[in-house]
């Protein structure tokens, strides 16, 4: 093992000891990671430092000095690179940067398959798992659609929709990415197994989760905000009221990103989901042109090349806009691929917002308008 992989799977283990620790979530654990400077120093910190940090009272304080167990996350380390699993860690500059602006994001991801650039533009797919044919070959159709297009298709390869998704995408030779409510070396549902290998052949498989962790029911609704997180829009194709569907729209609409839906009959138990989110302001969604006309920006340059053309903007300006052709932007990463320096930055981004060309996010990130 080379010394970077070393330092990387070292790291690694320290970061699995202080999320392993009950009461520290993502929220808390960054806050430690911030003012402590690495998870190691946070975990040998005193009970009286712990708690000067806003969010960590005496009881957590004393969860994290006395409960952490390192050598066993040094065992589930061994496990990983057994498995020859690929890792993220946060701040890896190849963290999947639309998941890297979500606050909270996982500490660590791991994959198999591959991540890429073009998997930045991508739509997520959801829907239920009891979902009727028409449904499913809904979800198909309009994967397949996305995938021609050069969207990546995410989704939670479930039964019903999310793997009807997954299909759709990988029949037009598109990319597809499944998050999964269980860890790498468990594939749920069983019979989706082919298509697990096929999907690491044309995307990846992703799950926060340690190896030997079951499908458990509260995994899922975590895993949701990954999926919603990497996606430009979240897709919902048939949910019920209490559809594990909606948790995933619930998190885009935290993250700042447009959520569609598909109407259904009144009468229909599966559309009753679907039809609530868009009296609730979920965009109606009957065809892949939907999607293009709210985020046309999944067309890629075609867009900036539009807005490029706007008479009066400097060559700067126009610069700093090719940026924009895959989605949001945060402002720190804008500067390093622009190579325009912070200050000057913000004077041109003030310019392009007072334009009406791009607006601000949460997060300092920016989108074309």
């Amino acid at each position: 093992m080379s010394s970077t992989n070393k330092d990387r799977s070292e790291k690694l283990a320290w970061l699995v000891t202080l999320a392993g620790v009950e009461g520290v979530g993502p929220f808390r654990l960054y806050h430690l990671i911030n003012h402590f400077g690495s998870p190691e120093k946070a975990l040998s910190a005193s009970i009286a430092k712990l708690t000067e940090i806003p969010g960590i009272g005496r009881d957590t304080a004393s969860k994290i000095r006395e409960n952490q167990d390192h050598k066993k996350s040094l065992r589930f380390i061994d496990e990983v690179l057994k498995h020859e699993w690929k890792f993220f860690l946060y701040d890896d500059p190849e963290y999947p940067e639309p998941l890297g602006n979500i606050p909270d994001r996982p500490p660590y991801l791991f994959y198999l398959g591959e991540f890429t650039e073009k998997d930045i533009s991508a739509i997520s797919i959801v829907g239920s798992r009891s979902a009727s044919e028409d449904g499913r070959l809904f979800a198909e159709n309009l994967s397949t659609a996305l995938a021609e297009n050069e969207v990546t298709v995410i989704s939670g390869m479930a039964r019903g929709v999310d793997i009807a998704a997954h299909r759709g995408a990988l029949k037009a030779n598109g990319r597809t990415i499944a998050v999964l409510g269980c860890s790498l070396d468990i594939i749920y549902p069983p019979e989706a197994k082919n298509l697990a290998h096929k999907i690491t052949q044309s995307g990846a498989l992703f799950s926060e989760f340690l190896p030997g962790t079951a499908p458990y029911g509260p995994n899922f609704p975590k895993r949701n905000r990954i999926i919603s997180g990497l996606s430009q829009g979240v897709v919902v194709i048939e949910a019920a009221e209490r559809s594990g569907a909606l948790s995933t729209a619930r998190h885009a609409i935290a993250q700042n990103r447009e959520v569609f839906a598909v109407p259904g009959s009144p009468r229909s138990e599966m559309s009753r989901g679907t039809n609530r989110l868009i009296k609730e302001g979920a965009k109606l969604l009957t065809s892949v042109e939907d999607i293009f006309c709210e985020l046309p920006r999944l067309k890629g340059q075609v867009r900036t090349g539009q807005v490029k053309r706007i008479e009066g903007l400097t060559d700067t300006e126009k610069k700093v806009l090719d940026s924009f052709a895959e989605g949001p932007v945060q402002i720190d990463n804008l500067s390093r691929t622009a190579g325009t320096p912070l200050p000057e930055l913000m004077q041109i981004l003030l310019a392009l917002e007072l334009k009406g060309i791009i607006k601000e996010l949460s997060g300092k990130r920016y989108i074309l308008n």
